[in-house]
């Protein structure tokens, strides 16, 4: 990574703002991945006002920004001004409306005191945390480019004192994030939670930039392949800029990381950045490793074409003998009691779904006799799959060779990647609605995709809407204003506040609510397929490579907008329209 100087302005269209002037004098990343190294990653500074300025504690002032963001504070003292100053930020606040100073897990905050002794604006400075600069156990963390300083995660600023009256118009965050054009994306519909949840992921995906690559927190800002697709996905349902996703992924082929499934995810990012942005130079360029090392073929045994990767990793390494280390969920308490053996159903399904992607790869890249080959193999592992796993007199699908057990990630895995058989959806669908939200925030990605893929739009729906401390609605109350890395902290005790990770519900929205997909890549014909479920009422904009989809739904009619060709799924009828405005009855 390099980082180079990019000045500039721009107007930058904030959920928090409309219309924020940010002023950029700051760094553009580019990743260096040979024949795509010069993809310009710009990290912009905005200014955000405070929504609240507050004194529920007689002497201090607390400034309320609304939502959590990545950057610094600033003071803005009118001429004269001089003197020492005390602030705290951080995060959360307490019931009595001071600055949480310990919150626990990873979540920030800190105490900065300092004195003005000129005019001018004042930034309040930052203490570096040795973790997220340097790295740890996974390898060294993203920098934040030199001229945006250290940078932390806030909501909040506690002033003790200051030589001047801290008002809306003394005090300002600086917010450093990539810049997305959030206006061409919108949502809302019958159910306000559904909204509030959509919103929620939203402001994730935007703050969650800062680092100019997908990483997956604050914690350790290192980019893991897991992560980064669900923030892929989540990202193109935001706005139609693909490069950030692009320059990850470019980055995560030159830095793998260690899980078995994590690996798989690469190919997963290959495929998406191909279908959203039609662009068949990153596979092209990374072909290849793809076919030869992500798709983990040197696990393929010749008897049924399944993985044998071995199971867990032992306790203190980071993986097996062999190279792998399944992970099915994470953390370790999130997975629904799955157990492990040598030939996982988690891995296999994962790898039946890249093998089908390397054959379209293979066709993209005009290579039929490789779309053949890895076509023949993915209807074998099919096979295979069904026949090891499937315990057709309970309807299930078993965690692996060896054990009766079958958890909730076996099972949806199966419905998410089309390996189960028609006849069985509904009993496979039945069995993970019976088991609610028993996975990580990770995992409910593939948890919501199977049952919308089966038909059970009101399930998925509910899930997402649902209440506790196991839910995003949880989240919320918990006083995040982003995704958060686990459910809750006793799930996770070291987790931090904003993961991308978490987003599954904005992706999905876009994709299965709104119902809005590439049938051909870069939108050369968009399906739009739309699962509302019991909503009475749905209204949605979905960024495509060829401009804005419009999708709306009320009283059984369905109207939309579209700038390609689509193919339109609509009441059991399908219709191929043409590009502009189309009505559809019940």
């Amino acid at each position: 990574m390099f980082t180079v100087a990019w000045v500039g302005t721009i107007w930058y269209n904030s959920p928090m703002r409309k219309n924020v002037c940010v002023v950029m004098s700051l760094a553009s990343v580019c990743c260096l991945a040979s024949g795509i190294d010069s993809i310009p990653l710009k990290t912009v500074q905005r200014h955000v006002a405070p929504v609240a300025v507050t004194h529920p504690i007689e002497g201090r002032t607390l400034v309320d920004f609304g939502k959590m963001a990545f950057g610094f504070l600033e003071f803005l003292p009118p001429p004269r001004a001089r003197g020492e100053y005390e602030v705290r930020l951080g995060e959360l606040v307490k019931p009595d409306g001071s600055v949480n100073m310990k919150p626990g897990a990873t979540i920030r905050a800190a105490k900065v005191r300092g004195r003005i002794e000129a005019d001018g604006v004042v930034r309040v400075p930052l203490v570096a945390d040795r973790r997220n600069t340097n790295g740890g156990r996974e390898g060294s963390a993203i920098l934040i480019a030199p001229e945006h300083g250290v940078i932390m995660p806030f909501r909040y600023a506690e002033v003790f004192h200051a030589p001047f009256v801290v008002t809306k118009e003394t005090i300002r965050m600086v917010a450093v994030n990539y810049p997305i054009d959030a206006s061409e994306s919108s949502f809302s519909c019958s159910d306000e939670r559904l909204n509030r949840i959509y919103d929620l992921c939203k402001h994730t995906i935007i703050v969650s930039s800062f680092a100019g690559l997908y990483v997956d927190g604050d914690r350790e800002r290192i980019p893991y392949e897991a992560d980064a697709y669900i923030n892929q996905l989540s990202d193109y349902s935001v706005h139609s800029d693909y490069s950030l996703a692009r320059a990850s992924h470019a980055y995560l082929m030159k830095h793998p990381t260690w899980p078995t499934e994590w690996k798989q995810h690469s190919i997963f990012m290959a495929w998406a950045d191909w279908m959203w942005s039609g662009k068949t130079d990153a596979l092209a360029e990374f072909y290849d490793p793809l076919r030869n090392i992500k798709l983990l073929e040197k696990y393929r045994r010749a008897s049924d074409g399944l993985l044998v990767t071995g199971g867990e990793r032992p306790r203190g390494k980071a993986v097996r003998a062999n190279g792998a280390a399944d992970i099915v969920d994470w953390p370790v308490g999130e997975r629904d009691g799955f157990v492990f053996t040598e030939v996982n159903s988690v891995v296999n399904a994962f790898y039946y779904r890249n093998l089908l992607q390397i054959s379209e790869f293979a066709l993209a890249l005009h290579k039929p006799d490789d779309a053949g080959f890895y076509g023949h193999r993915a209807r074998d592992v099919r096979k295979a799959f069904n026949d090891a796993f499937f315990d057709s007199k309970r309807g299930v699908y078993r965690d692996g060779i060896g054990t009766d057990h079958a958890s909730l990630h076996a099972n949806a895995a199966a419905l998410a990647f089309g390996l189960v058989h028609r006849g069985d959806e509904k009993r496979v669908a039945k069995y993970c609605i019976s088991k609610g939200m028993a996975c990580s925030v990770y995992f409910a990605q593939y948890l919501l995709e199977g049952l919308f893929r089966s038909g059970e739009a009101d399930a998925a729906i509910a899930l997402m809407t649902s209440s506790g401390d196991r839910s995003w609605l949880g989240m919320m109350e918990y006083g995040s204003t982003t995704t958060m890395e686990a459910w809750a902290v006793k799930y996770k005790p070291n987790l931090d506040l904003c993961h991308a990770w978490g987003t599954a519900p904005i992706n999905v929205i876009s994709r299965f609510v709104l119902g809005v997909t590439p049938m051909e890549p870069g939108f050369e014909k968009i399906r739009v397929r739309p699962q509302p479920g019991s909503l009475k009422r749905v209204d949605g904009t979905v960024p495509t490579a060829k401009g804005p989809v419009k999708v709306s739904i009320e009283g059984g009619v369905l109207t939309l907008d579209v700038p390609a060709p689509a193919r339109v799924e609509w009441k059991g009828k399908i219709h191929d329209v043409p590009v502009g405005h189309h009505r559809f009855e019940n």
